[in-house]
């Protein structure tokens, strides 16, 4: 244990954190920095709903909040009572085919899947798509789909739709059958990394909820954002904060402090730094 003043010690009742759930992977801010183009530029697509559908590809990097951008378009919606437009979330990597993506849509509309095949609720399922004023659907991760054919589907059979497509893969589209690729014509939307000043005022605002105020120590702070940074992924600065805190409780200090960040490092067993060529990082997504 490190060297505390017992005045400095946290009682057993006491905790670092106020709302640790905000440092959650799955967390989706009120609001998301640097991304407010991106979200009215998505937002405005549903907007446009019925008379005007767009497809959107949505590129960039592994983790720099395009996933976290398209919740949060969807949950504006929601909260907005808009009803009438239905939401379908796809993950791609879970549902690879048509056949697991029709069970999962029939999950989010409430259809009763017992004793029917994927083919026999198709038709169920775009015929409750098709009662809808318009659908958007967003498919996470794409590129993970093992034929996509499935999207000649969706595009054929309903009429008044949005479609927004997540994908490291810019040059994804190249592999898409022909009659599938001249349907779909969807604009591109290129998510860019964070500098490494977006990076501090992301972690920042998330310390500022998440943590009791003013337990950080500056330079423990600085070394999570710095770490974060070399590694280029938000997740590696969230990971870090949480685990940082329970250091600090475990030693009953009520400081986080530099070797707690030290001690964290080790745990999570963070990879070695890679040379960082632009003052860019990842986001979740």
């Amino acid at each position: 244990m490190s060297d505390t003043h017992e005045d400095e010690l946290l009682l057993d009742e006491e905790s670092l954190f106020t709302s640790p759930g905000i440092l959650d992977i799955d967390y989706l801010p009120r609001l998301m920095p640097y991304r407010e183009g991106q979200q009215k530029y998505l937002a405005d697509c549903i907007k446009r709903l019925p008379s005007l559908g767009t497809s959107v590809l949505i590129h960039g990097p592994p983790g720099i909040g395009k996933t976290a951008c398209a919740r949060w378009v969807f949950r504006e919606l929601r909260e907005s009572g808009e009803s009438a437009v239905a939401q379908i979330h796809i993950n791609c990597w879970r549902d690879t085919d048509l056949q697991k993506m029709i069970l999962s849509i029939c999950s989010q509309l409430g259809i009763n899947t017992a004793y029917r095949s994927p083919d026999e609720l198709m038709p169920i399922v775009m015929q409750r798509l098709r009662a809808s004023k318009a659908v958007v659907l967003a498919f996470d991760e794409i590129d993970r789909t093992h034929d996509q054919s499935f999207l000649y589907h969706f595009l054929e059979e309903l009429p008044h739709k949005s479609i927004f497509m997540v994908s490291t893969k810019p040059d994804w589209l190249a592999h898409l059958d022909t009659r599938v690729r001249s349907r779909l014509m969807p604009e591109m939307m290129e998510f860019k990394p964070y500098d490494l000043e977006q990076t501090r005022g992301i972690l920042d605002e998330r310390k500022r909820h998440a943590f009791v105020p003013g337990v950080w120590e500056d330079e423990a702070f600085a070394m999570v954002v710095d770490k974060c940074f070399k590694q280029g992924d938000i997740r590696t600065g969230l990971a870090l904060l949480k685990a940082s805190g329970l250091e600090a409780e475990q030693e009953a200090s009520r400081k986080i402090k530099p070797e707690h960040v030290s001690l964290a490092v080790e745990k999570l067993e963070l990879p070695p730094k890679t040379e960082v060529k632009e003052k860019r990082i990842t986001e979740f997504g």
